[in-house]
C-alpha cells in the first residue's frame, strides 16, 4: 500500500517517537511484522472492492426519498418529451428516408408553418 508523501512522513515521525519512548514496544512490533510478513489478512478484515455502480456501495448513504424523487424526474421528462414529439403535426416530421434527390429536400421545412401563412422561399418571390 503506497501513501501521498505528507502521511508516510507523519507515520514516519510516529515511528521514531516510538522507538525513543519505548524500545520494547517498537521490538514487539518488530518481531509482529516478522512473523507475519507472508500471511494473508484475515477474512474478518478483508475490504471487498465495490464498483461505483453498484447499488450496495451507497447503501444507507442515499435517502429513500431521493430515489424516489429522481426516478419521478426522469418519468416526467420522459414522458413529456414523447408528449412533444406526438404533439407535432404529421407535415413538420422530417422523413426517415430520403425520396429523390438531396436539392429536393432543401424546402422540407416550409411545410412547417403556421396555417394560412404565406411563405416565402429564397428567390421564388411572393
Amino acid at each position: 500500500m503506497s501513501l501521498p508523501a505528507r502521511q508516510q512522513r507523519v507515520l514516519d515521525r510516529i515511528e521514531e517517537v516510538l522507538k525513543k519512548r519505548e524500545p520494547r514496544m517498537a521490538s514487539m512490533f518488530a518481531m509482529f511484522t516478522r512473523l507475519n510478513l507472508g500471511e494473508r489478512l484475515p477474512w474478518i478484515e478483508a475490504l471487498e472492492t465495490v464498483p461505483w455502480w453498484s447499488p450496495r456501495r451507497y447503501r444507507g448513504r442515499i435517502p429513500a426519498r431521493a430515489v424516489l424523487f429522481l426516478s419521478l424526474a426522469i418519468a416526467l421528462i420522459v414522458s413529456a418529451v414523447f408528449i412533444g414529439m406526438s404533439q407535432s403535426p404529421d407535415s413538420c416530421r422530417t422523413p426517415l428516408t430520403p425520396h429523390g434527390s438531396v436539392i429536393g429536400m432543401s424546402h422540407a421545412g416550409t411545410a412547417c408553418n403556421a396555417p394560412g401563412a404565406k411563405t416565402m422561399g429564397m428567390g421564388h418571390g411572393p
